[in-house]
């Protein structure tokens, strides 16, 4: 080999070499990269879990503490007694139970007439069918 050769080979080499660390840190860098990732993506995880299960439990504090003021207010506000109120409550029921009675009666009752009248409708509209004479009676 000449000493060119030789210097070209040399600097081949080196080239290699060079290159070779450079994909060893680009591959490092990468991987310490990805490991940073995965902490931060652990670590989201957690404080979105912490928050799910605050958030949580603010909402079941809240929900029993406006059940219990709302109790507090019917009670204090209510100028009835428990008996009184839970009779008038009753009779209220009832009577809405009887006036729904009452209209699914009277939807009832006005469907089977519109029934009726549209049967009767269908069997004068028949029978005036009937007494027609047809088209095939008059081409014979």
């Amino acid at each position: 080999m000449t000493v060119e050769q030789d210097a070209i080979a040399e600097i081949a080499r080196r080239f290699a070499e060079s290159i070779h660390a450079e994909r060893t840190a680009t591959i490092e860098a990468l991987a310490a990269e990805r490991e940073a990732a995965q902490r931060l993506l652990a670590a989201l995880r957690r404080e979105h879990e912490r928050q799910t299960a605050s958030a949580a439990g603010a909402f079941v504090a809240g929900l029993l503490l406006g059940a219990a003021l709302g109790v507090v207010a019917v009670a204090l506000l209510n100028p009835r007694s428990g008996p009184d109120l839970r009779q008038t409550l009753a009779a209220r029921a009832g009577l809405t139970r009887q006036s729904f009675a009452e209209r699914l009666r009277a939807a009832i009752a006005a469907g089977q007439r519109a029934a009726a009248e549209r049967e009767q409708e269908l069997w004068r509209e028949y029978r005036k069918r009937l007494s027609e004479p047809s088209s095939l009676d008059q081409s014979s």
